[in-house]
């Protein structure tokens, strides 16, 4: 049932308006200015849905039944909230767990209770790049320059938009793999297919960021290797081969340019681009960050400790850096220097546990291997992408959460929800 049907029982409307919420709540995941609003939206949707699955007796299939993954989550809120009470304010990071937490988690239950076909992945999907075409226009007309650094551009900033690609890129594979029901709209779907990568390519190209380059290069890899280990003949891996080989040459070629464009836009008068562009300070970052956490190792610093900022930058002696380095820029650094030990094992094991929910859909047929490729290459990109930064966080983690349990669920095995009990199960995303 898309948005526009009307719907013509009651289970029906509940579907119909929790997926309208949560079609919202996914268009407008990455602008500014919206934090409100998807929050009401997700609730409302979680409230429809709970309500949706009561009245069909589903209630054990809400949640995704990979008892892993149920475990990293319970033991990720459980430490975030222990150790909201070891800072100076256990308010304010009580409210950062329910803002980077619990939202995402309940957007993760809302998408994998909403998506189970190939048709509902789809809808997500034209609700995607409907947001990224604007996006898109929104960078070409502020695109990256040596002012945005000290003011928020109308994609909030670099990293954010470059984190939104990469967790996005992977849904889009479904638009390359349509049953034969669904191929006399292919002319539409390689339409739809053709704009997100140029929106996706053009985004990621303005913003001059390397590391998003090394993010498609590493998912696409990583999605080739997978779907190698599925053809049949020599000729299918000669020719999956010859296009991962392609795709990650003009990755690098767009790479290398993507960075001439930055380094020529904001490199200082008198200074080499190529030197400016290939600069980093990382490793001083993380040296940094790994004598902070030998100081406090089991105890940390308390989760969301506004504190920590304060801490950090003054291990600093240059004045620019004092001003610029504040956190880790790793997103298992942050999380130890904030929990100890303890928070790196957390989110180690929350980025493990949906990487082997997905591993095991990859092992199955059809559309839910499609789908637990696609999940793996999104744990890989994220987890490379907040390495050399920390943008696991805010509505760069909710989108995260929307996205996995999209996937997670059209490769869930699960019965319809009405006539419901004694029918017989559909296949996997069917």
């Amino acid at each position: 049932m898309s948005f526009l049907s009307f719907p013509r029982t009651f289970d029906q409307g509940l579907v119909w308006l929790a997926s309208v919420a949560a079609g919202v709540v996914l268009f407008i995941a990455p602008f500014r200015a919206s934090a409100g609003i998807r929050g009401t939206l997700l609730v409302f949707a979680s409230l429809t849905v709970v309500i949706l699955y009561w009245r069909t007796r589903q209630l054990k299939t809400l949640l995704p039944p990979d008892r892993f993954l149920g475990f990293a989550v319970a033991l990720w809120i459980l430490a975030a909230s222990a150790w909201s009470f070891m800072g100076p304010s256990p308010a304010l990071s009580l409210n950062v767990v329910k803002r980077d937490i619990l939202y995402p988690m309940l957007a993760a239950v809302v998408f994998f209770a909403l998506t189970r076909t190939r048709a509902d992945l789809l809808r997500w999907v034209c609700v995607m790049v409907a947001g990224l075409v604007i996006l898109t226009v929104m960078v070409v007309r502020e695109p990256f320059l040596p002012l945005a650094l000290s003011q928020e551009p109308a994609y909030v900033s670099v990293g954010w938009l470059t984190t939104w690609l990469v967790t996005l890129s992977p849904s889009l594979a479904v638009l390359l793999f349509l049953p034969r029901r669904e191929r006399r709209r292919a002319i539409a779907w390689t339409v739809l297919l053709v704009v997100a990568m140029v929106c996706v390519l053009l985004s990621a190209w303005l913003s001059g960021n390397r590391t998003v380059w090394v993010c498609f290069a590493a998912m696409a890899a990583t999605g080739a290797a997978f779907e190698f280990r599925n053809l049949e003949t020599a000729g299918e891996r000669r020719r999956m081969i010859a296009i991962a080989a392609v795709l990650l040459v003009a990755i690098g070629i767009l790479m290398a340019d993507s960075m001439r464009y930055r380094a020529e836009a904001s490199a200082p008068k008198g200074r080499n681009p190529i030197a400016f562009a290939l600069q980093d300070n990382r490793v001083p970052i993380w040296r940094e960050a790994f004598a902070m956490i030998r100081e406090r190792p089991l105890q940390g610093y308390g989760y969301a400790n506004p504190e920590i900022g304060d801490a950090f930058s003054e291990r600093f002696a240059d004045p620019w850096a004092r001003r610029v380095f504040r956190h880790a820029h790793n997103v298992v650094l942050n999380r130890a220097l904030q929990m100890g030990v303890t928070g790196g094992v957390a989110i180690l094991a929350l980025f493990a546990a949906l990487g082997a929910a997905f591993l095991r859909r990859a092992q199955s047929r059809q559309l839910a291997r499609l789908t637990g490729v696609c999940g793996i290459t999104l744990v890989v990109g994220v987890l490379l992408r907040n390495s050399t930064d920390d943008f696991f966080s805010r509505h760069g983690v909710l989108f995260f959460g929307a996205v996995a349990g999209m996937l997670l669920g059209v490769g869930t095995r699960r019965p319809p929800l009405s006539g419901t009990r004694n029918r017989r199960l559909p296949p996997p995303g069917g």
